[in-house]
């Protein structure tokens, strides 16, 4: 699983429902030309970088860890809470800059970005 990847879920895992709660209100917003066309609201997502805090300071500026994004939201049928997208990839440590806003261990890029 060392590669990067990103997987989108369509249908609910336990209804089978491709309808969910935050989905349909960001489709409100579009439609009121409140939103671009390719912004998408979601329950809830969470980045950040898999590796022991206790190491940071002595990983090297340049060096690589995994990285995640996901995505959640929930079904309209069900309202079972769900993955909606799972993205994996590398963060490079860099220098440290006091613009982190702890979403993300200090001197980790953002796997977005990186």
């Amino acid at each position: 699983m060392g590669s990067n990847f990103a997987k989108d879920f369509t249908q609910c895992p336990n209804c089978g429902s491709e309808q969910r709660f935050f989905e349909e209100l960001g489709k409100e917003i579009k439609a009121r030309g409140l939103a671009s066309e390719d912004w998408r609201q979601a329950y809830d997502d969470k980045q950040g970088v898999v590796m022991d805090p206790t190491k940071d300071a002595k990983l090297p500026i340049g060096s690589t860890v995994p990285a995640f994004i996901i995505i959640t939201d929930i079904c309209l049928d069900c309202g079972s809470v769900y993955a909606i997208h799972l993205e994996r990839h590398n963060a490079q440590k860099n220098i440290r800059l006091p613009s982190n806003q702890g979403r993300m261990p200090p001197g980790m890029n953002n796997p977005q970005f990186s």
